[in-house]
């Protein structure tokens, strides 16, 4: 066989692998692809459960006020039975439902703070996770871009190969 169909032979085959090459990277960074942009949906499914849903339907806000209810329940029957033992008025036992009121008030407006701190730290979380995304994504171009660049330049690496290998066999004759 002439050395000009051996080179051309060889820089088929070398672009037959680069190609080959090329394919399989990209069957890869569409695998990559899909699982990043469902790792983004759920991300954003637990932000929108965690960050926009009512705080005071979580079951350990619901079981600290069923608690709370519970114990001023039992305290106000408690002062109701004294006030007729000891013949509080009317108005001492109104003093003892609002000072239960200003307890229920106030633990609602804690549960409110606790409850916004809650969605803070969750739409901090939401935000880091997105931000990592952000960044494989832009890995994920530069491996793609860096991947066309090597082949363009294993491309021209081979012809230039097999140019010089034609005006090689042609120079010497």
């Amino acid at each position: 066989m002439d050395p000009l169909t051996i080179g051309l032979i060889g820089g088929g085959v070398g672009l037959l692998g680069s190609l080959f090459g090329g394919n399989k990277a990209a069957q890869e960074r569409k695998k990559m692809e899909r699982y990043l942009t469902q790792q983004e949906g759920e991300n954003t499914a637990w932000y929108n459960a965690n960050a926009l849903s009512d705080y005071t339907q979580r079951a350990d806000t619901q079981n600290l006020m069923k608690q709370l209810r519970d114990n001023l329940s039992q305290q106000n029957k408690i002062a109701s039975n004294m006030a007729i033992v000891t013949g509080a008025t009317p108005e001492q036992q109104a003093v003892q439902k609002e000072l239960s009121n200003k307890v229920i008030s106030d633990t609602y407006s804690n549960i409110g703070a606790m409850g916004q701190q809650w969605k803070d730290r969750v739409t901090n979380q939401y935000m880091a996770r997105k931000n990592m995304f952000s960044g494989q994504r832009m890995g994920m171009m530069e491996g793609a871009a860096n991947s066309y660049e090597n082949l363009m330049n294993n491309g021209l690496n081979m012809m230039g190969g097999a140019l010089g290998g034609v005006l090689n066999i042609y120079g010497k004759k």
